[in-house]
């Protein structure tokens, strides 16, 4: 799967962009593309700011604008992992709960896969923010708050939490369910399976 940004998120209730701001939308897109090839060829830690400025064709002081780190372009993968999934959010919802649930968790999984040896900092993104970035809320709850939503109106789900409280919940879980399974060399979907099924039943609405 491609990760591209639509900038659906960004622009939705907006003006239309000026020329600057969508010039400054392609030097970030520029600079996470190049970032995410280098990383993806030769390692994170082996790849340095200097590497991704000089291959994306920009300066450092560019890079910082849009980076405070080299670990925050996986906050951006994430985001752009979540726009890259929105189509697929009606697909979800027209599926039993569960189901839609499972589904949409699925496609994190194989994205995972497909970033296998990424993985250790993609999930520190989501689950250890950076100081500058402190209570920032996942993009995925894009995703999978209205799949929360609407397992409770279906009855399926408690009702005593919010859905971004049990979003919170079910992502912790895969995310950790993750890198349990990375670190003790088990497949992604095998390693996540017991924890989201004991997660779902803490869930589920008791009567």
């Amino acid at each position: 799967m491609v990760i591209m940004p639509s900038y659906n998120r960004l622009q939705k209730g907006a003006s239309p962009m000026s020329t600057r701001t969508v010039q400054k939308h392609a030097t970030h897109q520029k600079i996470f593309s190049t970032a995410l090839h280098l990383f993806r060829t030769q390692g994170f830690e082996q790849t340095s700011v200097d590497q991704i400025v000089r291959a994306a064709g920009v300066s450092k002081g560019s890079f910082f604008v849009h980076f405070p780190t080299k670990k925050a372009i996986f906050t951006t993968y994430v985001d752009h992992l979540t726009d890259t999934f929105l189509p697929s959010l009606p697909k979800w919802l027209a599926l039993p709960p569960i189901d839609g649930l499972h589904q949409a968790t699925k496609a994190l999984t194989q994205v995972a896969e497909q970033d296998y040896a990424l993985l250790p900092y993609i999930i520190e993104a989501e689950l250890l923010a950076e100081p500058w970035d402190d209570g920032r809320l996942s993009s995925l709850h894009h995703i999978f708050d209205p799949l929360i939503t609407h397992a409770q109106s279906a009855g399926v789900v408690r009702s005593d939490l919010s859905a971004a409280q049990l979003a919170d919940h079910w992502l912790s879980t895969f995310f950790i369910s993750l890198i349990w399974a990375f670190r003790h060399g088990e497949p992604l979907t095998s390693g996540c399976a017991v924890p989201l099924q004991l997660a779902w039943e803490g869930m589920r609405n008791p009567s």
